[in-house]
């Protein structure tokens, strides 16, 4: 018969599993954000402001008045 002994462990556990589960969904998601982000900066003139600076850790700068800095551009 199933005892709850440590719920400690089954709170751990549960966390682990949703750590997981998010993963797993970013994973499968991420292509699709490449595809919208390159229509972004298509549609929106983005430069790089990385460039204009000499390297490549700086954003993107678009003719919506931001500066988009995406984790996925930086090298």
């Amino acid at each position: 018969m199933f005892q709850i002994r440590k719920p400690l462990e089954i709170l751990i556990f549960g966390a682990l599993c949703l750590a997981g589960g998010i993963v797993i969904y970013l994973l499968f998601t991420a292509p699709e954000a490449d595809e919208d982000w390159e229509t972004f900066k298509q549609a929106h003139h983005c430069q790089s402001v990385g460039r204009q600076a000499g390297n490549n850790q700086g954003g993107w700068r678009c003719d919506d008045g931001e500066i988009h800095y995406l984790w996925r551009q930086q090298k």
